[in-house]
């Protein structure tokens, strides 16, 4: 049985190198990818396989998330991100929520030549599928 499409993305190819030089803030650790389309119908816009790199712009976090503000021009988000880490009761799709609140209190962490290398592809829910 073939697998639905979860999302497309540009998934970071060392998640270890990209944890330690952003060190979490929370326990629940994730860092491994930038959302293109959450349910996408087809993959007709993704080049999977294709690798990167994706411009760290930069951090916002507080004492629910810890994200990553990316340029991913792909991304159908507002703002592309990629998250770091949350907290155990932190809500759903908490990104917006703290990009909104950062800009608002002018609390963004913003950096100059950060990058992190990607390579495209899609999740099935269960696997990240990098390669045709």
């Amino acid at each position: 049985m073939k697998k639905e499409i979860q999302y497309t993305a540009e998934f970071v190819q060392d998640i270890p190198e990209l944890l330690n030089r952003f060190p979490p803030k929370h326990k629940k650790v994730f860092g491994h990818h930038s959302t293109i389309e959450y349910k996408p119908h087809d993959l007709c816009d993704i080049e999977v396989g294709k690798e990167s790199f994706l411009k760290i712009i930069g951090r916002a976090y507080d004492e629910m998330g810890d994200d990553l503000l990316v340029e991913n021009p792909k991304s159908k988000n507002k703002y592309p991100h990629i998250t770091l880490s949350r907290a155990e009761n932190a809500p759903a799709l908490y990104s917006s929520q703290l990009f909104e609140k950062a800009i608002r209190l002018n609390s963004m962490e913003y950096f100059e030549n950060e990058n992190v290398k990607v390579i495209e592809g899609y999740s099935d829910g269960e696997n990240f599928i990098t390669k045709i």
